[in-house]
Parts: C-alpha cells; sequence; structure tokens
C-alpha cells in the first residue's frame, strides 16, 4: 500500500534527523574531548602534579595528541627532582554501546631522571584502549610488558602483567595482576607467584572503599608462605571514618615451624572524618610539619583536639592462628568515649580490655608454670587464658580487682602532656643538671659526732 505525501514527508524529516544526529555526535564528542583536555591541562599547571606539553589533533572522526604529566615531590631532598611520564593517545569519535568515544594510548617514561624506570621497562611501554562512558566515567584496560633489570649484583624479574581502571566523578576502580616475581642477588632470594592488586575506592578524596593484595605463594630463603592477603576497609557513617585493616595467612612455614589460618584484624572505628581531613592535608602539603606555619601548626592542635574529645576506639579485635603445638587466640580494644566539655581528660574517657588463649603445647611447660605462679593466669582444659579490664580507675586483671591509681596517675600525666600541646606550649622536658663531680668522686659525708 503507497504512503500518502505525508507520511513520506514525515519519514523523510526522520530519517534527515537522525542522519544529522549521527554526523553531529563524532563532532559533538571530538569538541568535548579537546576542551576537557585544554580545561584538565588548565587545571593542573601548577601544583605538585603537572600537565604540560599539551598538543592536540582535533578531527571530526578521530583525534590525536600527546601530553607530559609531572609529579614533584616537594619534600624530597632535590627540589628539582620530579617524575615525568609522556603520554601519546588516539580518539576515534563513532559512538559505541559502551560511549561516546574511544581511546588507544601508550605512556613511557621521560625526563632525565627516568633512566632507571627506562632499564626496568627494556624500552617496553604501558599501553591500554579504553572509552569514556555516557555517564561520564573513564574506563581502560592496560597492558605493561615483562620487566627485568641487573644492578648491585641483584636482579629483579616481573612477568608481563595487566589491569584495569575506571575513574568516575568521586570513584576509583583499579585492578592489576601477574603471574610471577623473583628478586634474587647478594645471597637472598624471593619469589612471588600469582600476585593480584585491587583498589574500588568510592571517594577517593576521603579514601573510603576497599584495598587488597593477594599473593598465592611467597617464598624466601628460610619463610614459605601460602595464601597472603593483606586488605584493608574505610567507610563514612554520618561525619565519622571507620577503617580495618586484615593481614592473612593460610600457611607458613619457617624455622621448623609449621602455622596455619594465621588472622591478624587491626581497626580503628569512630574517627572524626574533617579532623583526619585536616591533619592529612597539613602533613601533606609542610612535609610533616617542617615546614608548617604558625596557622598550619594550630589547625593540627585543633583537629587532635577535636579527635580526642569526639572519642574513637582502636584495637586488634581478632589476633589468631593453629600449629603443630597448639594455636593462639588474642583480643585488645581501647576506648577513647566522648567528653561533653572542653577539655580532653583521658583518667575519665579511657578504657581498655583484652585477652589471649594459648591453646596446647604452644607455651613451653617452664613458661606455663611461671605464668600460672603469678596467679594472673588461668589454667584451661586446652592452655592457659589471660584477660584484663580497665576503666573509671578500676583494673581487673583474669578476674582479680587490682589497685589502678598507678594507671590513674600515669593518664594524668599524660592528659598534662596533652594540655600543654594544645596550647601551644613547648613540649621539651628540662634538662637535669649534671654534678660537677662525679658521684664516685664526691667525698662520703662526714659520721655525725657521738653525744656527749
Amino acid at each position: 500500500m503507497p504512503f500518502s505525501p505525508r507520511v513520506r514527508f514525515a519519514l523523510a524529516g526522520s530519517a534527515l534527523a537522525i542522519t544529522a544526529g549521527a554526523l553531529a555526535l563524532p563532532w559533538y564528542s571530538s569538541r568535548m574531548v579537546a576542551v576537557g583536555l585544554q580545561e584538565l591541562a588548565t587545571e593542573h599547571s601548577k601544583g605538585d602534579f603537572r600537565i604540560r606539553n599539551l598538543s592536540h589533533e582535533a578531527g571530526w572522526l578521530n583525534s590525536s595528541g600527546r601530553l607530559d604529566m609531572e609529579w614533584h615531590d616537594p619534600c624530597a631532598g632535590n627540589a628539582e627532582a620530579s617524575t615525568v611520564v609522556h603520554l601519546e593517545y588516539r580518539a576515534r569519535h563513532v559512538p559505541g554501546l559502551k560511549g561516546l568515544t574511544r581511546f588507544d594510548w601508550f605512556a613511557a617514561p621521560a625526563g632525565e631522571g627516568a633512566a632507571g624506570v627506562r632499564e626496568l621497562l627494556r624500552g617496553g611501554k604501558l599501553t591500554g584502549t579504553g572509552h569514556a562512558g555516557f555517564d561520564g566515567t573513564f574506563s581502560t584496560d592496560m597492558q605493561l610488558p615483562e620487566l627485568g633489570m641487573v644492578a648491585n649484583g641483584q636482579s629483579l624479574q616481573v612477568t608481563p602483567s595487566a589491569g584495569r581502571m575506571e575513574l568516575g566523578k568521586t570513584s576509583l576502580r583499579f585492578d592489576w595482576a601477574f603471574e610471577r616475581m623473583a628478586l634474587r642477588g647478594n645471597g637472598n632470594a624471593l619469589e612471588a607467584k600469582q600476585i593480584a592488586l585491587s583498589l574500588n575506592l568510592k571517594n577517593r578524596a576521603v579514601g573510603t572503599g576497599r584495598i587488597a593484595l593477594d599473593i598465592d605463594s611467597m617464598s624466601t630463603a628460610d619463610l614459605t608462605l601460602q595464601g597472603l592477603r593483606v586488605s584493608s576497609e574505610t567507610t563514612e557513617r554520618a561525619d565519622r571514618l571507620d577503617s580495618k585493616v586484615t593481614e592473612s595467612v593460610r600457611s607458613a612455614q619457617f624455622l621448623g615451624q609449621n602455622l596455619q589460618d594465621l588472622v591478624l584484624e587491626a581497626e580503628v572505628k569512630g574517627l572524626h572524618t574533617a579532623s583526619v581531613q585536616t591533619l592529612s592535608r597539613v602533613f601533606s602539603e609542610s612535609c610533616g610539619l617542617q615546614n608548617a606555619t604558625a596557622d598550619e601548626k594550630q589547625q593540627v592542635r585543633a583537629a587532635v583536639k577535636k579527635l580526642l574529645l569526639t572519642g574513637f576506639s582502636v584495637g586488634i579485635p581478632k589476633l589468631q592462628g593453629s600449629g603443630n603445638e597448639g594455636g593462639l587466640d588474642a583480643k585488645l580494644v581501647l576506648t577513647l568515649a566522648p567528653t561533653q566539655g572542653d577539655e580532653v581528660l583521658l583518667a575519665s574517657q579511657l578504657s581498655s580490655s583484652g585477652h589471649i588463649h594459648i591453646k596446647g603445647q604452644l607455651m613451653p611447660p617452664e613458661q606455663k608454670a611461671f605464668a600460672l605462679s603469678t596467679g594472673y593466669v588461668n589454667e584451661l582444659p586446652d592452655g592457659v587464658q589471660a584477660g584484663f579490664e580497665y576503666g573509671g580507675g578500676t583494673l581487673k586483671v583474669s578476674g582479680k580487682t587490682l589497685d589502678g591509681a598507678v594507671v590513674q596517675l600515669g593518664l594524668q600525666k599524660l592528659d598534662g602532656w596533652i594540655k600543654a600541646f594544645l596550647a601551644g606550649e613547648s613540649l621539651a622536658l628540662p634538662e637535669e643538671e649534671l654534678p660537677l663531680v662525679p658521684p664516685s668522686e664526691a667525698p662520703a659525708a662526714a659520721p655525725a659526732a657521738p653525744a656527749s
């Protein structure tokens, strides 16, 4: 059935609009890439990280260019020292399912200080392919060739590796993996296999998210580890930060000992977020307070005071492991309660508790006998156990109440030290005056004369 003139006109108009849109998308993509790169270069024209020598050749369907990324460490001993990476890229502006623009790129070290890195790369480069997503994220796959270097009697070899990065407005995801790394020389050897690094940060500025390093096996001349994992997780709740670091080993062999299922967890909870950010910024900008201004030092004191007033807890919630002779289970927690006033008083804010349980024959018989003789260690069917609790001036060890006056006295002295620090006073202890004559050479006092 033939279409009416009105329908044919509508179809022709739709086809024209679709064609115009298809032709305009590459132009829009090309323009956005050019504008974005120029804004990025302008934003990072000064500071510790800089983008220099940007040369962009824009095109309708394809663009290309190059730039130098420079990292400068103001705290380095050599004020002129910097790390420079040369980047070249090619952008294709034909839209795809993943985004408007696709990229091919490579990066290589440049500058006088990159000789060692170039030797390590053996002339290779970091290469990648990626795309800019419709939601503004940038993601790329990356590949690195085999690394190797011989210097000072040592050799390093790392197999080819690959990874992926996804960069959002505030987020960062990064994964990297390689099969094997070997370091040998000067009578030492270290080999690691199946190594994987993973970052998943929700907020790069605050540092919230997860980081994990996994090594399937690692061995030296005296130590063999299987299933090593080091991970950290930082979360934000309201205006507080919680962070936990976990180290675990599936099995370990050293000095004739075989250990399994080793776990160490360390955590800090309830840190005031804004104060942590202030401390991090000032320490970074002032080279660890070496070059801090009076105002920055005052900011540090105010941040420390806020942390102490609002309270937090820190500890080792889990320390576990087992071996041929027995096992270990321990825990330690220290809590600083928030205070309602404007003065830090550790003597009333601080509380702590912990326990240790040693199972089997992990503790030698003579050490076990001595521990039991103190009266502060309890014997259990599978080993020995001890614990303590402190709070409100009361100290309990393995169920026995002790005089906590010594602990209180120590905390009160620490309160005085903190008060002086927060007031900006000198914390140097007075120097003890040395005697003019050494004690060994000083004349002895004459004996008193007998009463008449």
